[in-house]
């Protein structure tokens, strides 16, 4: 197996990835780009090529117009300008077939260096491009919730990657890690632990940390300025970073990168 020290002087491509919708991979890509640009101050750069909705570059337009017309969240972008010096992260929007390239370019022509690029790809490897796109990954972290349908579908998902792609030395991805999202605090099925038990079989690395269910994942900027949940202009509340385990997501996905 590749080594997990191996690292590029382009930074890591990276992507939360499952060919099963309703697992939240594009508002979790929203959450913790936002959380290491803003918050953890690493550059970010987000490629998105979740055709045809391409819904992060969409959410990206949304709040700019927002904004425009809220002059609270102004005052709180010039106040996370002021603190933190940090400029909005870039979106790249592009078909799947041509991320690679696409990003390249961008990194090119801006001269920009993000230590970290995240990809949003289509919930389905039969999009043209997206597993030549997944090949060039350094890490794919795929989302699972405790629902049979979905586990078997991400499980047959993770086999396949781990067998074609990282076990194949003329390519780029280095591993896969799994981990659950839309936890329920307050139950805790057997489900977990049978599926747990087959993934330890199947010897596919397991995260430690588990995403909770949070109604903000799915509240974006509003326009009467009350509330914010994900953003792609503005951190995570703390409080809510938190809670949500964002904040623990995010330091856990660096220190298996090794990014101080």
């Amino acid at each position: 197996m590749k080594s997990l020290n191996q690292t590029t002087t382009e930074g890591f491509n990276i992507s939360i990835c499952n060919q099963k919708g309703g697992v939240g991979k594009s508002s979790l890509t929203v959450l913790l780009a936002s959380y290491l640009h803003y918050t953890a101050e690493h550059d970010v750069l987000v490629v998105d090529c979740d055709f045809p909705q391409w819904s992060i570059q969409a959410q990206r337009e949304r709040e700019l117009a927002t904004m425009e017309q809220n002059d609270y969240y102004k005052l709180m972008m010039v106040r996370q300008f002021k603190a933190t010096g940090r400029k909005l992260w870039p979106i790249i929007k592009c078909m799947p077939a041509n991320a690679s390239e696409e990003s390249a370019r961008f990194k090119l022509t801006n001269g920009y260096s993000p230590q970290i690029t995240l990809y949003d790809l289509p919930g389905t490897v039969n999009a043209e491009g997206v597993i030549d796109t997944l090949s060039t990954m350094d890490y794919l972290f795929i989302p699972m919730k405790a629902d049979k349908v979905v586990m078997e579908s991400t499980l047959s998902f993770a086999r396949i990657l781990y067998r074609h792609l990282v076990e194949n030395p003329k390519l780029r991805l280095k591993q896969i890690f799994l981990f659950w999202t839309m936890l329920d605090r307050r139950e805790r099925t057997p489900l977990y632990d049978q599926y747990e038990a087959i993934i330890c079989k199947l010897n596919l690395p397991l995260m430690a940390t588990h995403i909770p269910y949070r109604s903000k994942f799915n509240k974006e900027l509003l326009p009467n300025g009350t509330g914010i949940g994900r953003s792609t202009i503005l951190a995570p509340e703390r409080i809510f970073a938190c809670e949500a385990r964002i904040e623990t997501f995010a330091n856990e996905i660096l220190s298996l990168l090794q990014i101080r």
